[in-house]
C-alpha cells in the first residue's frame, strides 16, 4: 500500500479538493522533514497559513482529532478481522514542551526524571496479534490538564460529595455547575474517563468487526484501580486484562504487628503464594547488559478485591548465581483464571507485550518529531499530534511489505539500509523520494531545462 492510498481512508469524507490537496502536501512535508514544525516545513507564509487553517477550525472542513482517530481505528480494526484472540496495549504518553510558554492550554507533565514541566497528555492504544508479532496503532486521545473540561480526581470527589455545590466560595460553586454540565454531556476529562472511553470504543469496534474475538487489555501499574479499571474491563466490556500492580498492594492475609499491636495486611510482594513454577531464560537483556541462563520464577495465587476474585502473579528473575536481577518482584493481576502455576508464565509474557507500544511512541517521537509542535492554538495542536499518530500508523501497516515488496526494499536501501529493511530506513528512503518529487515539481514550475539543470548540479558538486 502506498502512502496516498493509506490517506484516502482519512480524506474520503472531504469534498473540497483544496483541503485534500493541502492535507496530502502536509503529510508529505512531515515525512520529508521528519518534523511537525509547520513553519519549518512550509515554503512560505501562505503555505504555512494553509496548513494552520486546515487544523485550527478556520475552515469548515478540517482535520480534527476525532476524525483522525476514527479513521485510524477503522483501518486497524479491519486488518485484524479474522483473528480469534487479540491483545490491546494501552499507555499514556507525555508530550513534553519544557521550554514552551505561550501555547494554549499548556498543561503539566513529568519529564524523564519525574520533574513537573510543561506539556500535553496523550493516551494511545495498539493492537497486537496472538503471536505477538503484528502491531498496529489503533487509537489516540490528546488532552491537557489545563483544559477547562479537565476535572481532577479530588475535584470530582468534592463534587460528588456536594462540597463544591455548598461551598461559600463563588468560584467553587460556579465550577460545580460546569462539572455538572460536563458530566451530563460526557465531555469531562481526566485519565480515568479518557481510559474508559478509549478502551470502550476500541473494544466495541473490534467486536463489531468480529463478534467471536477474545480481547485482552494490557496496562501498566498506573491503572492499578480495582473499583475503576478492573471492574470496567471485567464487567462492562466483558474482556480480559493483565495489569501491573503497585508494590504497595496488600494481600488478603494478615499478620500481627508488634509496633501497631494489631493485625495488619501483609504486602503482596512478600506474602507466601500458593503455587510456583520456574524456567530458564537463556539470554536476558536489561539496560544494555546481557544475563545468561536467567531463572524466571512465576508464583500464582488469587486476590479478592471488592468481592471479586482475581488471579495474581508474582515474577522474580534471578541471575545464574541466584541473585535477583531486580530489587523488587513484578506483581501482575488478571481476570484470566489459571489452571496451574505454569500458566502464570503466560500472564507474564502477555504483560511484556506492553513494551511494544512504548516503542511505537518512541518511533513517532524520533522519526516524525511528535514533540516538536509549535502551534499556539489548542485545537490545532491536538489535531496535528493526532495526524502525526495516524501517519505513523502507515509504517506499521506496511510492515509485512518491508520484507516482501521489492520496491519497499529498494526505498529502504536508498535510505541507507544496506539490504537491511526496517521502518527507519524505509522512512529515510521515502524522505529522499519526496525530496526528488519536490525537485521535479520545481523544475517543471520554473521550466528549468536539462542544460541549466546540469549547470546547477555542477555548481553544487
Amino acid at each position: 500500500m502506498n502512502l496516498l492510498n493509506y490517506l484516502d481512508s482519512l480524506l474520503a469524507g472531504f469534498t473540497d479538493v483544496r483541503v485534500v490537496r493541502n492535507a496530502k502536501n502536509l503529510v508529505g512535508k512531515i515525512i520529508e522533514n521528519k518534523t511537525i514544525k509547520l513553519w519549518t516545513i512550509s515554503e512560505d507564509k501562505a503555505e504555512y497559513e494553509r496548513y494552520v487553517n486546515l487544523l485550527d477550525g478556520t475552515l469548515k472542513s478540517i482535520l480534527d482529532d476525532e476524525k483522525i482517530a476514527d479513521a485510524l481505528r477503522e483501518k486497524s480494526v479491519a486488518a485484524f478481522d479474522e483473528h480469534k484472540r487479540l491483545y490491546l496495549l494501552h499507555d499514556p504518553c507525555d508530550i513534553r514542551k519544557k521550554h514552551a510558554r505561550k501555547l494554549e492550554n499548556l498543561g503539566k507533565v513529568r519529564d524523564l526524571d519525574g520533574k513537573i514541566i510543561n506539556g500535553y497528555s496523550s493516551f494511545g492504544s495498539a493492537i497486537v496479534d496472538e503471536a505477538g508479532k503484528r502491531i498496529y496503532p489503533v487509537d489516540i486521545t490528546i488532552y491537557s490538564n489545563r483544559d477547562n473540561h479537565y476535572v481532577k480526581a479530588a475535584e470530582l470527589e468534592a463534587y460528588e460529595k456536594g462540597k463544591l455545590q455548598q461551598s461559600e466560595d463563588e468560584e467553587e460553586r460556579r465550577r460545580a455547575v460546569q462539572i455538572e454540565q460536563y458530566i451530563e454531556e460526557e465531555s469531562y476529562l481526566n485519565l480515568s474517563s479518557v481510559t474508559q472511553t478509549q478502551l470502550r470504543r476500541v473494544s466495541q469496534a473490534l467486536k463489531v468487526q468480529n463478534p467471536q474475538v477474545h480481547l485482552c487489555h494490557v496496562l501498566d501499574r498506573q491503572f492499578d484501580d480495582e473499583k475503576g479499571v478492573f471492574v470496567f474491563i471485567d464487567q462492562e466490556l466483558e474482556d480480559e486484562f493483565v495489569i501491573r500492580l503497585k508494590l504497595s498492594r496488600n494481600s488478603n492475609q494478615y499478620a500481627y504487628n508488634e509496633k501497631k499491636e494489631k493485625d495488619v495486611a501483609v504486602k503482596l510482594k512478600t506474602v507466601d503464594f500458593a503455587d510456583k513454577h520456574r524456567f530458564v531464560i537463556p539470554k536476558f537483556r536489561r539496560k544494555g547488559k546481557v544475563y545468561q541462563n536467567v531463572t524466571c520464577q512465576a508464583e500464582t495465587d488469587t486476590l479478592t478485591l471488592t468481592d471479586k476474585q482475581y488471579t495474581v502473579v508474582r515474577v522474580t528473575l534471578f541471575d545464574r548465581h541466584g541473585k535477583p536481577i531486580y530489587k523488587n518482584p513484578m506483581l501482575l493481576i488478571s481476570n484470566i483464571v489459571l489452571k496451574s502455576a505454569k500458566e502464570g508464565v503466560d500472564i507474564y509474557r502477555i504483560y511484556l507485550l506492553r513494551a511494544k507500544i512504548e516503542q511505537v511512541f518512541k518511533f513517532f517521537k524520533g522519526a516524525l518529531g511528535w514533540e516538536e509542535c509549535q502551534l499556539r492554538n489548542y485545537e490545532a495542536i491536538k489535531n496535528l499530534l493526532a495526524l502525526c499518530f495516524f501517519i505513523g500508523g502507515y509504517f506499521y501497516e506496511i510492515e509485512s511489505e518491508l520484507i516482501n515488496n521489492r520496491n519497499v526494499a529498494l526505498i529502504a536501501q536508498l535510505g541507507g539500509g544496506k539490504r537491511k529493511v526496517t521502518r527507519h530506513y524505509f522512512l529515510e528512503g521515502l524522505k529522499k523520494m519526496l525530496i526528488l518529487a519536490d525537485v521535479t515539481r520545481f523544475r517543471e514550475n520554473n521550466e528549468v531545462d536539462d542544460e541549466t539543470w546540469q549547470e546547477m548540479l555542477e555548481f553544487v558538486s
